[in-house]
């Protein structure tokens, strides 16, 4: 099969045999910049979508404190150097006006680094009288619902959480300049280590380049050689990489979270991390195509039984789920009160499948037609895999001098 192959394969036949390889050359450079007018407008959609509620739930303001709601509202306003959660700032909105409510210690930097022309106003604590009080007087003789626990107040999270989980077309934009930049640093971390170096010395190097690119580390884990195996939320240790290495990042900017994985393997991989890794990159392949709305994490599930029935990974899927929300969130569970939420477009999911010590974990965008990955593989080996007319590249193992 050749690389201009369209030929249509049963879903079966992808999962047994997957076998086009290939290597991308690098991507187009990122979107420029999108115009401040634009991000306005995406936050005045937001705050007409919290009129919505307001008027839903007949309240007459919001208060927003969760950090996900805040970025969601701001349209990705970006909090740095906050250690205290009672210091971070929120947001107050009547569905007509809004308002920034924050430390006297925050506020020039805020406005002028994150919300200058954007349409708030302020509200302002001083850093000696704490923030408590300005949320009591916002709140006072008004019937105001809330993100957060807060007296004789109705909770807004729950009818939040279907407008925050669907990125918008500005937000989407942002995601995947995020996206290959996360994938862009995993990368080039991978192409640059060496047997021999500390998983704590590989980690170290990816969150140096993720910084220097100004995308924020939420989590990092390098698993060397077969530690995957035993440990499916590995972190980084003091361990020596001795053939292969697993390299994952989730970052955040904007208040948009990215996760991508890659493996290296000094010198041709053995049979059985071969083995290992092509079961999950089939994996891979088949959550994907069920990134489809109103599909969801119990489709997934079905789907890894029937890719590793009769293999010695049979039982991998009890281990570990198939994936997480992401987007606005670095993970968030897509099944409460034992029941699976339905999967909507413009949700973005990371799929990781783990198998043995192999993992090949991507970040996506739902569509009507299956995922778009937002960490697609730039200048590394890839397999591709048609599935119901649409094709998947899924990064392979990267094979360096030994």
């Amino acid at each position: 099969m050749g690389l201009d192959s369209d030929a249509e394969i049963d879903l079966g036949q992808v999962l047994a045999d997957p076998q086009l390889n290939g290597t991308h050359t690098a991507p187009p450079s990122a979107p420029p910049p999108v115009a401040l007018a634009a991000r306005r407008a995406d936050i005045d959609i937001k705050q007409a979508q919290v009129a919505w509620l307001l008027e839903s739930m007949q309240c007459e303001a919001a208060l927003l404190l969760a950090p996900a709601h805040v970025c969601w509202v701001t349209s990705g306003m970006n909090v740095r150097g906050l250690i205290a959660d009672s210091e971070r700032p929120g947001v107050y909105t009547n569905g007509k006006q809004r308002w920034l409510l924050c430390s006297n210690v925050d506020t020039q930097r805020l406005f002028d680094e994150e919300l200058d022309q954007l349409g708030f106003q302020l509200k302002e604590w001083t850093w000696d009288g704490g923030r408590a009080e300005l949320l009591s007087n916002v709140t006072s003789g008004r019937k105001v619902c809330v993100d957060r626990p807060f007296p004789n107040m109705p909770q807004a999270s729950e009818r939040l959480r279907p407008l925050v989980r669907i990125l918008s077309a500005h937000e989407q934009d942002e995601y995947r300049t995020l996206g290959r930049l996360v994938a862009h640093a995993v990368e080039a971390t991978a192409r640059n280590s060496s047997p021999g170096q500390t998983e704590e010395e590989i980690a170290g190097q990816l969150g140096h380049r993720l910084l220097h690119h100004g995308a924020e580390v939420a989590a990092i884990s390098v698993t060397a050689d077969d530690r995957g195996a035993k440990f499916r939320r590995a972190g980084f240790t003091a361990a020596s990489v001795k053939q292969a290495c697993t390299i994952q990042a989730t970052a955040q900017r904007g208040g948009l979270f990215a996760t991508a994985s890659r493996t290296i393997s000094f010198g041709s991989p053995s049979t059985d991390f071969k083995k290992a890794y092509d079961l999950a990159l089939r994996l891979g392949a088949a959550y994907r195509s069920l990134s489809r709305p109103e599909e969801n994490m119990g489709t997934a599930r079905q789907a890894a039984g029937v890719v590793l029935a009769g293999t010695e990974y049979e039982h991998e899927g009890r281990l570990a789920q198939p994936g997480y929300g992401s987007g606005r969130f670095p993970a968030e569970e897509l099944r409460r009160a034992g029941l699976d939420d339905r999967l909507a477009a413009g949700q973005a999911l990371v799929w990781q499948p783990r198998i043995g010590p192999a993992a090949a974990v991507d970040t996506v965008l739902v569509t009507p037609d299956g995922a778009e990955c937002v960490t697609p593989p730039q200048e590394w080996p890839f397999k591709r895999v048609l599935i119901r007319g649409k094709t998947y590249d899924i990064p392979d193992v990267l094979v360096g001098a030994g």
